[in-house]
């Protein structure tokens, strides 16, 4: 996570409050109930760190975060791919998980085209390509 972190800190970002546990599980728990998966290992290790962060029009979602970041909230408002959990966005991009395919993906907003497919362990590659770092 490390070149992703150290190129964002060379913008202007925001980020979510502070995760606790809690929070986490029951954010699980409710995408779960919406008929969605958990989230994968290495978001919800990247949320203990970083839980959501905005940055000039790009967003990468948080789990139960009180403002435009919170994951359960976009995930019900947004329209998504079928299979695909939505972590983030940008003006021309979705970054979502596709729990099916247990891959990061980046999609066209607009048609879903498939633009990129990550593994688990690439997620900070993924992020990279929504915030163009």
């Amino acid at each position: 996570m490390g070149s992703f972190i150290r190129n964002l800190k060379n913008r202007r970002f925001a980020q979510g409050e502070k995760l606790d546990a809690e929070s986490l599980i029951v954010a699980q728990k409710i995408l779960v109930n919406m008929k969605l998966d958990f989230l994968p290992h290495s978001y919800t290790e990247f949320l203990k760190t970083y839980n959501g962060i905005k940055a000039e029009g790009a967003y990468i979602f948080g789990a139960t975060v009180d403002d435009d970041l919170d994951i359960i909230d976009k995930n019900e408002q947004m329209q998504r791919p079928r299979n695909c959990i939505i972590l983030g966005y940008n003006d021309f991009d979705l970054l979502v998980y596709h729990f099916k395919k247990h891959k990061y993906m980046v999609l066209d907003r607009e048609d879903y085209t498939i633009i990129d497919e990550y593994n688990e362990k690439n997620l900070e590659d993924a992020l990279a390509q929504i915030f163009n770092v």
